[in-house]
């Protein structure tokens, strides 16, 4: 059989079949090809032939007293079957299909298993409510049709404490410096001050970039599209959102505006300016310390939801407006656990801080 015979079409979630799980003790036992290589030829991903080989690997001695270790997929499918047994009727999701479709439906949507679990609180079409960590649990079980790699942050490993340390910014302008900041941007007391950032398309293939804004406070999101990564594109950016929201409305929304040491945002005359020339101001630019994007931590996490939609090394050539605002809309009307499950527009359009 030649490998291309091995190459199956598989849906997203799905799990492996005895047939499938054959073809992986012949690629991995007689030609000791890896899990990389395996999950190219299944179609599935790297981490599911690990799991799959670990479950059903054994230790064989050999002719000359040595030992082996070779996957056996009848010693594999066994416990697979016996795992089955135990989670029939005591699963709490039991026989309701209809929940357990509409978690995989939501997974898949990028939403969180704390975001999920909300949903279906708030919702009167389901007669159970399910916690959050048993939806973790029903993933790693195989309860669900869903790997963890389907998670919109995959394995949810936890991150080791990091030292928050800066290098001093030097070649900024006088009182430009994040600690010149006003002290309610600091303590997200007051709603109005941004963080400013550019997400990056495929390199070396002048992709457009997108311009993106986040509030300190609200976490709301405004996304733009702009050409490239010049100060001219970012102030041109700019400038469209203020004419959407108005030259006096645009200086009370955007008290301050927080961006690292980019080449792209070192304009600051040109980033505070308005369109209109006027000499009044439209914002306060500062820049935060060299080397300390944890400075800036609220546009970094909000650019890994944009990243659901648009993993690194995506192109952004084909690229709308209207999928832009798509994006946009999906971040802002996100339920958000820090905030009780209510959206960055609830607060925002609200005026209300999040307490």
């Amino acid at each position: 059989m030649c490998q291309s015979n091995y190459n199956t079409d598989r849906q997203k979630g799905e799990h492996l079949n005895l047939e499938e799980k054959y073809i992986i003790a012949h690629l991995y036992n007689k030609q000791d090809k890896n899990y990389s290589e395996i999950a190219r030829e299944i179609k599935c991903h790297r981490t599911t032939i690990s799991r799959e080989i670990k479950r059903g690997l054994v230790k064989l001695k050999n002719s000359d007293w040595t030992y082996r270790k070779e996957y056996v997929p009848g010693l594999s499918q066994k416990i697979y079957d016996l795992n089955a047994t135990s989670k029939g009727p005591k699963l709490k999701i039991g026989k309701h299909t209809k929940l357990a479709k509409y978690i995989e439906e939501k997974i898949k949507g990028n939403y969180s298993p704390e975001v999920i679990s909300n949903k279906i609180d708030e919702s009167d079409q389901f007669e159970i409510n399910i916690h959050w960590k048993t939806i973790y649990n029903y993933i790693d079980k195989g309860v669900l049709l869903v790997d963890r790699e389907d998670l919109v942050y995959g394995e949810y490993k936890k991150k080791k404490a990091r030292k928050k340390e800066s290098r001093l910014t030097t070649k900024q302008k006088k009182d430009r410096t994040i600690r010149d900041r006003p002290k309610a941007c600091d303590k997200r007391s007051e709603i109005g001050h941004w963080e400013m950032d550019l997400v990056e398309g495929k390199k070396g293939k002048k992709d457009p970039f997108l311009l993106v804004l986040s509030e300190r406070a609200t976490r709301k999101e405004i996304i733009e599209l702009i050409p490239d990564k010049t100060k001219g594109s970012v102030i041109k950016g700019l400038d469209r959102i203020e004419r959407r929201f108005g030259v006096v409305n645009f200086r009370k929304t955007f008290k301050t505006i927080t961006t690292d040491n980019g080449s792209e945002f070192k304009d600051y005359k040109g980033i505070e300016r308005s369109f209109t020339k006027s000499t009044i101001a439209r914002t306060k630019q500062y820049y935060c310390d060299a080397y300390s994007s944890w400075q800036r931590g609220s546009n970094e996490n909000i650019n890994k939801m944009i990243r659901r939609f648009l993993p690194k090394g995506t192109s952004f050539k084909w690229l709308t407006k209207r999928v832009v605002k798509e994006i946009q809309g999906f971040i802002n009307t996100y339920p958000r656990k820090m905030f009780n499950f209510k959206t960055a527009n609830y607060y925002f359009e609200n005026q209300v801080c999040p307490t």
